[in-house]
């Protein structure tokens, strides 16, 4: 519940304008660590933030006093922007075709567990 709560993101992100749904009053930040460090200076109350930047983050600095409240079960989808056409079409298809292929030997999995502690490529 984040009713008449303060939260900190980048004043453009979705999870701003998620936040300001729920009823919080959201401070502009430049980034997360911005927003992380207002956070734990008990400036703000929470954030909502992308789970793979809050693991990368705790990877980094595991002493920090925070903790995940809540999951959305909406997950937010990651692309790879690229011109629409013909001419990138065999582009798009190598990407997806790669990607395919490290989820399928189990690549994604290992780096995500690498990189954020945590296997994120199921989410």
């Amino acid at each position: 519940d984040l009713s008449g709560k303060s939260t900190a993101n980048t004043i453009s992100s979705t999870y701003a304008a998620i936040a300001e749904s729920y009823g919080a009053s959201v401070t502009g930040v430049d980034d997360l660590n911005q927003t992380l460090e207002l956070l734990l200076a008990g400036r703000i109350d929470a954030t909502l933030n992308d789970e793979v930047t809050f693991y990368d983050y705790m990877k980094a600095h595991p002493d920090a006093n925070l903790k995940v409240a809540a999951l959305s079960d909406d997950p937010t989808l990651v692309c790879i922007p690229m011109r629409k056409g013909d001419e990138t079409a065999s582009l798009r298809e190598a990407i997806n075709g790669a990607i395919e292929e490290l989820r399928d030997a189990g690549t994604l999995s290992e780096i995500s567990e690498k990189y954020f502690g945590v296997d994120i490529t199921n989410n």
